[in-house]
């Protein structure tokens, strides 16, 4: 079991982590280096963010400031290093995160479970949209793990990717699935609403905007 001090490492701060564990440096440059590895598709990465991050891995005494300094009318930049109970706890939670699945509460469950609220109709131009926006996702995500293949990257270090690449395609199916099943009738629904329908046209809606969907959808993956 995890101690208190390693359960409060949040995704951000595990990734400065991993940084740290590397090389020291200070929170411009870790927030450049996240970028630069697509970590932003993983963790919500702001400047705010990353350096409460930093500040709390400190107050913890899991990284510590090695060096401050200022180039001329720059802000001063204080450079970081991981400490040993850094390392440790790190290690800590990426064996539990790997090892244990958790319940990683999202919105699209809980709107699976109000879906019987919409009309049958609507319920299925919803779920069709967002088919058509995983669908450009993941051809976008099929091109960038190109890319990484083509370049000698080794597939060892995009795994996070590939993990993304397979769940959305999985999603994908199980989407198309229940339509299929919607649009056939084969799963009862109920015969009114209880959510009204839009007053007037959603650009949102496949209904309303289906031209300018696909090429929305084509520029994401361009």
């Amino acid at each position: 079991m995890s101690t208190p001090r390693v359960r409060k490492l949040n995704l951000i701060s595990l990734a400065v982590l991993e940084l740290l564990d590397e090389e020291e440096m200070h929170p411009y440059e870790m927030q450049q280096r996240l970028r630069d590895r697509g970590r932003d598709r993983l963790i919500k990465l702001t400047a705010g963010t990353l350096y409460h991050a930093v500040d709390r891995l400190e107050k913890l005494g899991l990284v510590e400031a090695v060096e401050t300094s200022r180039q001329g009318r720059l802000p001063e930049r204080t450079v970081y290093t991981i400490t040993e109970e850094g390392r440790d706890a790190f290690a800590e939670r990426l064996r539990e995160m790997v090892s244990t699945p958790e319940d990683e509460f999202s919105e699209f469950p809980l709107a699976l479970a109000f879906l019987h609220t919409l009309d049958r109709e609507e319920a299925v131009a919803r779920l069709t949209w967002r088919a058509a926006l995983l669908e450009a996702a993941v051809a976008a995500e099929d091109v960038m793990a190109a890319r990484l293949r083509d370049s000698g990257v080794e597939p060892l270090y995009y795994l996070d990717l590939t993990w993304q690449i397979t769940s959305k395609r999985a999603q994908l199916d199980w989407i198309r699935t229940l339509v299929g099943q919607l649009e056939s009738g084969a799963m009862n629904w109920p015969t009114a609403a209880r959510v009204p329908p839009p007053a007037s046209p959603d650009p949102a809606s496949p209904r309303s905007g289906e031209n300018g969907g696909a090429a929305a959808t084509e520029g994401k993956v361009g």
